[in-house]
């Protein structure tokens, strides 16, 4: 009597015997994918992007991964450059925020929210217990500390 699945004969040295590519791709479905590249087989293949590659629509905040310190070191030496901060008008912000979103830091609405959070988060009265806060509020009072906050003051990025 034969056995279902027969033993393959020992090699002696010589060629290996050549096997049948026994492994093969389906797509979705259960299919077999095509061997072009670019048929598909099946429509419910579907086509998996990396995310690191995918770049995000025009209107969509890309967020700005720059501490709040570093920021406010970069908002005073451009105070002390220009006279004014990046936030005083549309054109000194778009300025500030070019180089950084050329090297992909961000974009102009995420440069806009992160200098909104800069500006708003403390005000003259401000007490910070955190080391680092306290840092950001020695820079924030040289940079603000001096303007006169009135209810009329939009602040950054504001339609008003």
């Amino acid at each position: 009597m034969a056995e279902a699945n027969p033993k393959p004969p020992p090699n002696d040295g010589g060629d290996p015997p050549k096997k049948k590519n026994t492994t093969s791709t389906t797509a979705a479905g259960g299919s077999r994918q095509s061997k072009h590249p670019n048929k598909r087989s099946d429509s419910n293949e579907v086509k998996i992007e990396d995310p690191a590659t995918i770049k995000p629509n025009k209107g969509d905040v890309e967020e700005v991964n720059i501490y709040n310190l570093d920021i406010l070191h970069e908002i005073l030496l451009y105070k002390n450059w220009k006279g004014v901060t990046p936030c005083d008008n549309p054109d000194d912000l778009r300025e500030f925020c070019t180089p950084y979103i050329h090297l992909d830091i961000g974009n102009a609405r995420g440069w806009i929210r992160k200098m909104r959070e800069i500006k708003t988060k403390f005000n003259n009265e401000s007490d910070p217990i955190d080391d680092v806060d306290k840092q950001e509020f020695e820079l924030w009072k040289k940079i603000w500390g001096n303007e006169r906050k009135s209810d009329d003051d939009p602040g950054v990025g504001s339609s008003k």
